[in-house]
């Protein structure tokens, strides 16, 4: 971590960038598509790190080394909510108590949005008032949240499992499963939230 506190009731926390889609509407990787000179992916990456405890990229694909440490998707080509099924596997297999899950197509969310989010969910997340084992971005839209830009307990592993073998996909299936909370982050940060890039022209909105 460099220069960022992690509340203590949210670490260890392990930052994960799913970067597994097959950029269907993009027609080529997302993850490696640039902004600034700098492939999304590490973007994404570089803001955990300012924040996290450790970081993975989540991939089914080859990724170049140079990107960061790859953590294999286990159930490839089921989406993101498989990539933070993978993600929640290793935390537990590590002790972790939480994972912050960060889409690389969200490439304006910096290190000052996950800091925002941990602060909020810290309050909320094992509070016996109110007890939530996720924590989303809240944004327009259905759904009224961002599930890619997200804490999510360890403990909601089980759950994780459980959706996708029932057949589930959406990403936004977990948090609602759990209860998951909302927060309302500021103007600034949360304009970086809604930020997604899905083809190649969205590259340019907000740069």
């Amino acid at each position: 971590m460099t220069g960022v506190q992690v509340p203590h009731s949210l670490r260890p926390m392990i930052g994960a960038v799913l970067a597994g889609g097959e950029s269907r509407r993009f027609g080529r990787d997302k993850a490696a598509a640039e902004i600034g000179g700098v492939p999304m992916v590490v973007r994404a990456f570089n803001a955990l790190s300012a924040v996290c405890d450790e970081v993975v990229i989540v991939s089914s694909r080859p990724v170049p080394e140079s990107w960061g440490p790859v953590l294999k998707d286990l159930r490839p080509g089921l989406g993101p909510l498989a990539g933070i099924e993978s993600a929640l596997c290793h935390a537990s297999k590590n002790k972790a108590a939480t994972v912050f899950i960060l889409a690389t197509d969200l490439p304006h969310v910096g290190p000052e949005v996950i800091e925002a989010i941990a602060v909020e969910a810290a309050k909320i997340v094992g509070s016996e008032t109110a007890p939530a084992l996720a924590v989303a971005a809240r944004r327009q839209g259905d759904p009224d949240f961002e599930p890619l830009c997200a804490v999510y307990r360890t403990e909601c592993v089980g759950v994780v499992t459980g959706l996708l073998n029932e057949g589930e996909r959406a990403a936004r299936s977990l948090l609602e499963a759990v209860g998951g909370k909302k927060v309302l982050l500021d103007p600034g940060l949360a304009k970086a939230v809604s930020i997604n890039v899905n083809v190649p022209a969205d590259l340019e909105r907000g740069l």
